[in-house]
């Protein structure tokens, strides 16, 4: 038998026994199969309706991000959909895959399809608004991004490694965004249109005449006002360096890439039917996959396993606390007022997770048109979402991320320091999500001594004002408790301080910090800050500047392709409004987050605790919370 064969007999076998399962285990009556845009899957039905879709894919062993994709592409559109649980299964056996719910009140990956006698009546009872999806042009996307990758990668450029082809490749993705902004944008004066240029049988014609051409409409459009950001104190920062150009310099590597973009809309994929942030879904997951971390330089992508984690808790409290916070205005501005930052965001990952949270919410909104919603969700991103960083190509893979999930402006700032910049006011967030870097060895006074003075600034008579712009970090209480200047202070200290200045009063802050600071005897003075000191006679905490909600303890493999050794965890913090008082703190631990790392390079596994976890979470306080271990 061919291998094509013995593939696709492999996958019948899988799908017939998780038909199985879900007939013989779970109790659902009549699993049929069907074939949505050219896949078979199996769909159980209740009065009509899809319940569960399960779909088995070609790769053997744990669902890779791609496939997840594409098996909740096609839950959204079976016939009658969405389906309530999408399984995607390379073993048709319970409790192994990805499983996603589509029900309205979770739209995410879950850990478990329940029987069909646990279904609530009315859980697939009533029409629901059908997903915007095209799983076949997901998958040909995510086909042609890897490839276009691939051959360039091949094609010997010089390039310094995946990372770097990555931000080239942005470079010419901003090219055809501004082409299509653009269409009448010429390099120079009385010259072709970039139009014709920028076109496969152009460049293979001319060859280097072309190439030089398309440089040089880089040079030219990365110089225009338009790509000239304002901070929030109105100064204006380029997007891009005076000297900066794409490195590729071979005809064939710039005419593969204008074949791949030229084939799709970039700045408005609705208009060609395509949901509109299904391109950046596929460019998501190549970063993600092609992306080659730097040991011990601090540049790392935090896991998709734990982005969504956390994104999943705090807007879960967002929409419970104030379900209108996301789409409110400036009662004088008439702008919404909803924002979100990331101050160390690489490349935007937790600002793209947090966009499409959004997304979910402002397409649920009634009364309003699809084009008013897109206007709506344009207008909260434009208005809603910064993040800054230190490295220039990171900054450029953050900013093509967010453009291709609906923001083509994004606000994106590079800065030398996240800990000192001025670019963004204290006290205006609503929402920080973070992983800072860590550094050894931590800040010191010798090296970093202006650093640390401004981490002073709410410092009053050797104690800290509490106010809510003020900084104290850079200081800790001596054996009086007179707090008196630090010689060094671990990074991660200074950032869990720096977040709070920027949010506002309720803000909410999710940031991932070394255990150490939640364990350390020598740090018990940042948790008293943070918490305020227990009266142990009446339980409560006195004072302090933030309610902790939550602390998830991760595994050490979590960020070991880093170069970090330090186990870690994600800190949930609330700062604090007149009248708040620190209650039960939700802590877990997650033993395994779905990858394993050996000989340097990441294993999926499709072991990840962080589902389980945010459900207990979600689910409410219970008695069986686990202490994170150090």
């Amino acid at each position: 038998m061919a291998k094509p064969e013995k593939a696709a007999a492999r996958r019948e076998d899988i799908l017939a026994a998780a038909k199985t399962t879900l007939e013989e285990s779970l109790k659902y009556d009549g699993v049929e199969e069907v074939v949505i845009e050219g896949e078979t899957c199996a769909v159980a039905r209740r009065r009509g309706r899809p319940v569960v879709l399960i779909f088995v894919p070609e790769e053997q062993g744990p669902i890779a991000p791609a496939t997840q994709e594409l098996a909740i592409q096609l839950g959204a559109i079976v016939e009658g959909g969405p389906a309530d649980y999408v399984w995607a299964t390379a073993t048709g056996k319970l409790g192994d895959g990805f499983i996603y719910s589509w029900l309205p009140d979770k739209e995410c990956q879950v850990s478990s399809i329940p029987a069909a006698s646990e279904l609530g009546r009315n859980s697939s009872a009533g029409a629901r608004a059908r997903p915007v999806a095209d799983p076949v042009r997901f998958k040909e996307l995510q086909h042609e991004f890897d490839q276009l990758h691939e051959q360039v990668y091949a094609s010997r450029e010089p390039i310094d490694g995946s990372n770097d082809l990555t931000a080239q490749l942005c470079k010419c993705i901003f090219l055809k965004m501004h082409l299509e902004r653009h269409p009448d944008f010429r390099p120079v004066a009385r010259g072709p249109l970039f139009e014709e240029i920028f076109h496969p049988n152009y460049i293979r014609k001319n060859g280097e005449k072309a190439v030089e051409q398309i440089k040089k409409a880089f040079e030219v459009a990365r110089a225009l006002p338009e790509y000239c950001l304002k901070d929030d104190q109105g100064r204006d920062f380029r997007i891009f360096d005076p000297d900066d150009f794409i490195k590729f310099q071979k005809p064939e590597t710039y005419a593969r890439i204008a074949e791949m973009l030229g084939g799709h809309q970039l700045t408005t994929p609705e208009e060609t039917g395509v949901e509109d942030d299904i391109i950046g879904r596929a460019f998501d997951v190549m970063l993600r996959a092609k992306f080659e971390s730097k040991g011990g330089m601090g540049i790392y992508l935090t896991p998709q396993q734990v982005r969504d984690a956390m994104v999943q808790m705090v807007f879960h409290d967002i929409l419970n606390e104030d379900s209108g916070l996301v789409t409110r205005r400036n009662a004088k501005s008439g702008k919404t007022q909803f924002r979100v930052c990331d101050p160390c965001c690489g490349s935007a990952g937790f600002l793209i997770t947090a966009m499409r949270e959004v997304r979910k919410q402002i397409d649920k909104l009634l009364g309003l048109s699809a084009r008013q919603r897109l206007e709506l969700l344009s207008e909260v991103f434009a208005q809603g979402f910064e993040g800054a960083d230190s490295s220039p190509n990171m900054v450029l893979m953050g900013r093509i991320n967010m453009a291709l999930h609906g923001d083509p402006k994004a606000r994106v700032f590079r800065v030398a320091n996240s800990l000192s910049t001025d670019i963004f006011t204290p006290e205006s967030f609503d929402l920080i999500l973070t992983n800072p870097p860590f550094k050894k060895g931590g800040i010191t006074d010798k090296d970093h001594a202006k650093l640390l003075e401004s981490f002073r600034s709410d410092i009053s008579n050797g104690t800290p004002a509490m106010k809510g712009s003020g900084l104290a970090l850079g200081a800790k209480p001596d054996g009086k408790g007179v707090w008196k200047p630090v010689n060094s202070v671990d990074p991660a200290i200074l950032f869990i301080d720096r977040c709070l200045q920027l949010l506002k009063p309720g803000g909410r802050l999710l940031i991932v910090v070394p255990d150490g600071v939640l364990c350390n005897s020598q740090d018990r003075y940042v948790r008293e800050y943070l918490m305020g000191k227990k009266n142990e006679r009446t339980g409560k905490f006195i004072g302090g500047k933030a309610v902790v909600r939550a602390v998830v303890s991760l595994p050490a493999v979590t960020f070991r392709l880093s170069g970090a050794g330090a186990k870690t965890s994600f800190l949930y913090l609330q700062k604090k409004r007149p009248g708040d008082e620190q209650g039960p703190v939700f802590m877990a631990v997650a033993n395994n987050v779905g990858f394993d790392v050996k000989q340097n390079k990441e294993v999926l596994t499709g072991e990840n605790d962080l589902i389980k976890i945010v459900e207990a979470y979600k689910a409410g306080p219970t008695s069986g919370a686990q202490r994170p271990t150090g």
